[in-house]
């Protein structure tokens, strides 16, 4: 009876202790699973590149005060360092940055390094920004982006010839029916393709509601990028909800290839661009207030220009 009693209390024992070891432990793996981290290129251009110093920010400093921070940087180096975490690639490649937290958790980013050579040749291929729609007799503006151009020239596939010579150009066409605009420039050996569909024209009526839903959907876009904005760096649940919302009701293609043009000088995509105005904008001591936010197209966006400003908190 008594080796029972005595085999009975250890297990009791055994059964408290794992209970206060669960219990502790936890918290601080709930704690963790939010921590995440972003890597921002200190020239500002959105681009990785070789001998470019790259900035290492954690989301959450509170989280990881006091732990043990690695940073494994894809190439066999490693960085031992909670605050101040920088370096620089000086090889071109596809890394995988690996943070480790004490040994129990970790967080994986791949990141693409590019050379100065293939920075040129991306910001060198100029894409077409304009409506994939409009109406007989309806004045389209077009324009291109692109590094590197200095001639454009424009055929919007109705005269059978070159309709203009500037990078923005404004067109009305005559006829309803399909067209391929096609843009060649001074960086391009074969020209860029743009199609659009010219619907018969339309009444007062139609127009007031096109330009209705065009404002509502501008509208919405912009509520839902200030709460990505707004949120605390640790809500990741409220970033995603609000990206996802934009991402599957307005995208047709893939969230990458969306271009955010914030205040028309920076250029960035949609998934980057949201990073950047959650992680990184939210640590300010000033707010970022989405001012305005224009679209190509209400029915399937490719291009988004943001007017932001600073407020102070």
């Amino acid at each position: 009876m008594d080796n029972k009693k005595t085999i009975t209390i250890i297990i009791l024992g055994l059964v408290a202790m794992a209970g206060i070891l669960l219990f502790l432990f936890l918290p601080s793996k709930s704690h963790l699973a939010n921590i995440d981290f972003y890597v921002y290129d200190t020239n500002d251009n959105f681009h990785y590149e070789v001998n470019e110093r790259l900035e290492l920010l954690v989301n959450d400093t509170a989280a990881i005060k006091g732990k043990r921070l690695i940073w494994e940087m894809g190439n066999g180096d490693t960085l031992m360092r909670n605050t101040d975490v920088s370096y620089t690639y000086r090889k071109a490649g596809k890394y995988l940055i690996t943070l480790k937290i004490d040994g129990k958790h970790s967080v994986n980013k791949y990141i693409k390094v590019i050379s100065g050579l293939e920075h040129e040749a991306i910001d060198s291929i100029p894409r077409i920004n304009g409506v994939s729609e409009g109406y007989q007799g309806e004045e389209l503006v077009f324009s291109a982006e692109g590094y590197g151009m200095d001639t454009w020239l424009w055929e919007f596939g109705e005269s059978g010839t070159v309709d203009a010579y500037e990078q923005q150009v404004v067109y009305s066409y005559d006829i309803p029916g399909e067209y391929t605009i096609s843009l060649q420039t001074n960086t391009t050996k074969y020209p860029v393709k743009h199609r659009i569909t010219i619907l018969p024209r339309f009444e007062k009526a139609e127009e007031l509601v096109t330009v209705d839903s065009l404002v509502l959907v501008q509208n919405d876009i912009k509520k839902h990028l200030q709460a990505i904005a707004d949120a605390k760096v640790s809500q990741r649940s409220v970033y995603y909800e609000h990206t996802n919302y934009i991402r599957n009701k307005y995208f047709c293609i893939d969230a990458d290839q969306v271009v955010v043009v914030i205040n028309d000088e920076k250029y960035n995509d949609f998934n980057g661009y949201c990073q950047g105005l959650h992680f990184l904008e939210s640590n300010r001591k000033k707010r970022v207030s989405i001012d305005d936010v224009k679209i190509d197209d209400l029915n399937c966006v490719k291009s988004i220009h943001v007017t932001q400003s600073y407020i102070e908190k």
